[in-house]
């Protein structure tokens, strides 16, 4: 008799993006820690690429970024259509700043910052913009995406 395997709806995938290392690995431990995948880049370029790539279901994003401004990476999101949530985690706490981030996100938070809220304001985002999930059914090493009718097989690195 044939063994059937579960197949499960992955977490969401959330892209934690910002130049300070310790605040890359602070949040995105927190996230992985209520059960998040998580992703970590530190510069502006490197976040395009990871959102092209691994298509993430939230983006945390700072500002202040060494080689492209999170305003300007919102901003292209927005022009492309992309509908990614982003809550920007910054240090830029002036009013015009907030008002200007809140037209290009869908949250905005101030450093510093307490990680339970960031996890409460991932929640909260997600359960607003019902990204939960990424729509991505998984089993074994294979994952089917629903919204573009791809299916990817995991290729393990200690082949």
């Amino acid at each position: 008799m044939a063994e059937v395997a579960a197949v499960s709806t992955s977490v969401a995938r959330v892209l934690v993006v910002d130049d300070e290392p310790s605040i890359t690995d602070a949040v995105a431990t927190a996230l992985r820690y209520e059960g998040y995948e998580t992703m970590e880049v530190g510069a502006g370029r490197a976040a395009e690429r990871a959102i092209d790539e691994l298509r993430p279901d939230l983006i945390v994003l700072d500002v202040m970024l060494p080689d492209l401004d999170g305003f300007s990476i919102a901003r292209r999101l927005r022009d492309g259509n992309h509908r990614v949530p982003v809550i920007f985690l910054t240090a830029k706490d002036a009013t015009e700043d907030k008002v200007a981030g809140l037209a290009l996100a869908d949250d905005y938070v101030t450093k510093p910052f307490s990680l339970a809220e960031i996890v409460a304001r991932v929640q909260s985002v997600l359960r607003r913009t019902g990204g939960e999930t990424d729509g991505a059914m998984r089993f074994a090493d294979l994952t089917l995406d629903e919204a573009t009718r791809e299916v990817r097989r995991e290729i393990s690195s200690s082949s």
